[in-house]
């Protein structure tokens, strides 16, 4: 419902075709519970590396489970503290029109 209320508000030719909805999802490591974030995006900015064989490596390396640990740890909500935790972006809703953006430099300071 929400997402049809935004769509709303932004509506044109180019958000029709190239807007999709990403979730975000948090989860605490020591009482296992989640908050749940719904973002809209117009292009999906991938980390490429040489490693990397196909652009659904980069897609399923953006897309794996993170642990947020030490200094970017996650405040709970249930806990009332920061903790170690695990996010996980899925692709929600998929637009007709998907832009990728390779992410192809890395900085090594």
């Amino acid at each position: 419902l929400s997402w049809m209320r935004y769509l709303e508000r932004g509506r044109s030719f180019m958000v029709d075709l190239m807007q999709g909805q990403l979730r975000s999802t948090l989860s605490c490591a020591t009482c296992g519970h989640r908050s749940r974030r719904f973002e809209p995006f117009l292009y999906v900015s991938l980390p490429v590396s040489w490693e990397m064989g196909s652009v659904a490596d980069a897609l399923h390396e953006y897309l794996a489970e993170e642990k947020l640990s030490g200094g970017d740890q996650w405040y709970c909500e249930r806990c009332k503290r920061k903790v170690d935790a695990c996010k996980k972006i899925d692709i929600w809703e998929l637009p007709p029109v998907l832009v990728l953006q390779l992410k192809r430099f890395e900085y090594d300071a």
